[in-house]
């Protein structure tokens, strides 16, 4: 399927005259989506620059949240690559489910009312605006694919296996735009993606009879072992390092970083009681980060 999409989306590019480094948003309706959204993102950037946020807090939020990482310092930029956390500060399916996250509950009290059809238009409203916002990486596009999809049958009372979710998904990626074949974080975002449904799910099975905390610290840790596992290849061939304890920093940082995230939306919408909150997580998040960046062998590089 995935080759057949590639091939058919290529030939529909070389047909038209078109570079295969084109996609949607160059056409005239998403150029106009486009446009808008980034205006909005622009405005949200602009609110949050005039909190009385540190620097080093408002970097990372903006990268967490609007995928904007020019403010990020190339001193926390080293520090997370070394300490195996560089994914949480690029935009992938981790962000869009921590949002998704906010509405599942939502999603799953409605599914069997009336109401399930407007919930998931509204819901599809939200995840696809903020894709857009976020200036669509191959990465999050995936991730709201596959959401999407997941949600649609869902409501539909259909199932369907994670991988052919995912085969959908990736499909639909490169009819649309071939040229995702060669970015590196779609590449990343699909690998660690078929070693979570290969490994790390079937692996979270057995431990469904545990209480919920250990359930939860193995489950986690099960899910960050087989996506690195998934990604080292690429990993290795396209940045020559390796973060030993990649799947501890994950344990760590993204309960972390969803509170980041959940806090920064109330910053967003003017609650400024949220800035010292933020501000201590950020600062829990970036002294984890030191320390795990300082164990012995915790980035290597490979010459």
């Amino acid at each position: 399927m995935l080759v057949g999409a590639w091939c058919c989306g290529f030939l529909f590019y070389w047909f038209l005259g078109n570079s295969l480094s084109k996609n949607w948003t160059e056409c005239s309706v998403g150029e106009w989506m486009f446009t808008i959204w980034q205006g909005y993102a622009a405005f949200l950037q602009d609110r949050l620059a005039g909190m009385e946020l540190n620097q080093e807090s408002f970097g990372q939020i903006v990268a967490l949240t609007l995928g904007n990482r020019e403010f990020l310092t190339p001193e926390t930029k080293q520090l997370y690559r070394e300490a195996g956390a560089a994914h949480l500060l690029a935009l992938s399916g981790m962000h869009l489910g921590i949002l998704y996250g906010a509405f599942r509950l939502v999603m799953q009290n409605l599914t069997y009312t009336r109401w399930k059809w407007p919930a998931f238009c509204g819901i599809m409203l939200l995840l696809w605006s903020y894709a857009v916002m976020t200036g669509c990486p191959k990465s999050l596009i995936r991730a709201a694919l596959m959401t999407s999809l997941a949600l649609l049958l869902q409501v539909c009372g259909e199932r369907r296996s994670h991988l052919d979710i995912l085969n959908v998904s990736a499909a639909v990626v490169l009819l649309t735009d071939p040229a995702s074949l060669w970015d590196i974080g779609f590449q990343l975002s699909c690998a660690a993606m078929l070693g979570i449904i290969i490994v790390g799910i079937p692996t979270t099975e057995h431990w469904r009879h545990f209480t919920l905390l250990p359930r939860m610290v193995l489950s986690s840790l099960a899910i960050s072992i087989s996506a690195q596992l998934a990604t080292l290849p690429l990993t290795l061939f396209y940045f020559n390092s390796i973060a030993t304890y990649s799947a501890l920093t994950s344990l760590v940082a993204i309960p972390l970083t969803t509170l980041i995230i959940y806090f920064s939306i109330g910053l967003y919408a003017g609650m400024h009681w949220c800035i010292p909150v933020v501000e201590a997580l950020i600062w829990c998040q970036n002294e984890t980060m030191g320390f795990i960046s300082g164990l012995p062998g915790a980035y290597i590089e490979i010459l």
